[in-house]
């Protein structure tokens, strides 16, 4: 078994990762150096960051591609139909959307903590708490990753 002082390590040496690349967010081809969920996140996050252009400007929009890019919720929502890459969580009435309620609760929790973030507001206990809960690392490297996009150049 890892000794705890092993895993705290990695995790300040993710941290310092992460804060790296808010830092350095300009920098050509830092995109390279995210963590995906496989090579598929990768193939649709570059894709959409090409078809919501100003993600190339705004992080807001770029870490809502990075999450609308897995392929857990990209194979759900029909892109083309979206102004913003996080708007498909609701309907137009201000309800969940069928394409979130399609999701394992994992994935729904990301797409809410990310709705979030995009000051959209909803009558469920807060996205994060609920992610705490459910997330495996792989989750929570998910989220780790979407919010230095998010904070991308703030530091």
């Amino acid at each position: 078994m890892r000794k705890t002082y092993d895993k705290e390590t990695n995790i300040n040496e993710m941290f310092d990762f992460l804060e790296a690349q808010i830092k350095d967010g300009l920098k050509p081809k830092i995109e390279d150096s995210y963590h995906y969920y496989n090579h598929t996140h990768k193939e649709y996050y570059l894709s959409i960051r090409g078809y919501f252009s100003e993600a190339l400007t705004n992080p807001e929009v770029d870490a809502a591609c990075y999450i609308i890019a897995l392929p857990q919720i990209f194979n759900q929502v029909d892109i083309f139909e979206l102004i913003h890459p996080i708007e498909w969580v609701r309907n137009e009435d201000g309800r969940l959307s069928d394409a979130f309620k399609n999701l394992k609760p994992h994935y729904q929790y990301i797409a809410l903590a990310a709705a979030e973030a995009s000051n959209i507001r909803f009558n469920t206990q807060p996205a994060l708490s609920l992610g705490l809960e459910y997330w495996s690392i792989e989750h929570l490297k998910i989220f780790w990753q979407f919010t230095a996009i998010r904070r991308k150049n703030q530091m």
